[in-house]
């Protein structure tokens, strides 16, 4: 429905527009900072003005800082320079209880029974996760990153969605969503990056949570009935792209099952009637980020490459696409406080 404004005018209805913000380990981090600062360029549009904003894994972390309406280029530094992350790490952890530790024995034997007996295939993969070990790395760098992003807590302007995975049940949790389980925001986002047999799963009232990519490296069709104008979204690992051969050898399947199950996600928002772009890494950038997700210290080059593909491909991938404009990309925004 059109508004009127008192000239007798028809007022513009505002475009509702969700971002989308993948998994990809450290090194998609670095992606994703750089391909939505080339975004922002490129249109004038401001990523943390989505009136939705839904992060899985490394794109919680990005989804969390621009929830603070910060710049996830900020980041960097802490990539760059360990003593910084780790000073980072101290005043995140601080008054906070130390993460119990935890025997790497599988997160939940009920669920992974439940996966061997279930004739649905795509649950039996979620559910058989319950098999896999708990991992011994405690989750103190995630919040570190983003310790200053989170401090003022849940952000008022937007709806920030951060997608888990709850260990016991076999279902995915999105904090921050409608009728979701209340969290700290600094847990949600842990709870998002907790990858099964690498971090050691995180608490939240009771429940164990690891990371959401458990589901989906994205969960993008759960903007379905958010009946958004507009969605981008932007998968740091999944693509069809292909790398260097090692790359293909040892991530190639993992990649295009990934991306697939990304379009069949983005699939049922045309049919829902949302424009969506999809922003994915080029041979470049799957050359830039090397074979280990977890590599900090290529998180330069990623960001860079990144900020140099998307903006190279930016022109097709917006033909006929709406977004909002104006004062709202070129606001300053607040930078996140590097203190050593």
């Amino acid at each position: 429905m059109s508004l009127v404004n008192l000239a007798g005018r028809r007022a513009p209805v505002p475009l509702k527009v969700g971002l989308v913000l993948g998994a990809g380990g450290i090194t998609g981090v670095a992606w994703l900072a750089g391909a939505l600062k080339a975004l922002q360029q490129k249109t004038g549009w401001d990523p943390s003005t989505a009136d939705v904003i839904a992060g899985t894994s490394a794109g919680a972390i990005v989804a969390a800082v621009l929830g603070a309406r910060r710049d996830p280029v900020d980041l960097l530094p802490y990539a760059e320079d360990p003593a910084l992350l780790r000073a980072a790490i101290d005043r995140a952890i601080t008054d906070r209880p130390g993460e119990r530790f935890a025997f790497p024995l599988p997160g939940s034997l009920r669920l992974g029974v439940a996966g061997l007996a279930t004739t649905n295939w795509r649950e039996r993969v979620s559910s058989l996760s319950g098999f896999l070990p708990r991992g011994m790395r405690p989750t103190d760098e995630i919040r570190g990153l983003t310790h200053e992003a989170v401090a003022a807590g849940w952000p008022t302007h937007t709806d920030l969605w951060l997608h888990s995975w709850d260990v016991r049940e076999g279902r995915l949790v999105t904090f921050g969503a409608l009728g979701a389980p209340e969290a700290d925001l600094a847990d949600a986002v842990a709870a998002s990056c907790a990858v099964p047999s690498y971090y050691r799963p995180v608490r939240i009232d009771g429940r164990v949570y690891v990371d959401g990519g458990l589901r989906s490296f994205t969960n993008a069709d759960r903007l379905t009935t958010e009946k958004c104008d507009t969605v981008v979204c932007l998968t740091p690992f999944s693509t069809r792209d292909r790398g260097p051969w090692l790359d293909t050898a040892v991530f190639g399947a993992v990649r295009t099952a990934t991306a697939a199950r990304t379009e069949r996600e983005l699939r049922r928002l045309r049919d829902a009637g949302t424009q969506v772009v999809h922003l994915q890494p080029t041979g470049a950038d799957i050359r830039a980020m090397g074979l280990n997700p977890m590599d900090r210290g290529r998180s330069r080059r990623v960001l860079e490459t990144a900020r140099a593909s998307v903006a190279e491909g930016l022109d097709e991938q917006l033909r006929g696409v709406n977004l909002p404009t104006g004062t709202s990309g070129t606001r300053s925004r607040p930078k996140l406080r590097v203190v050593a």
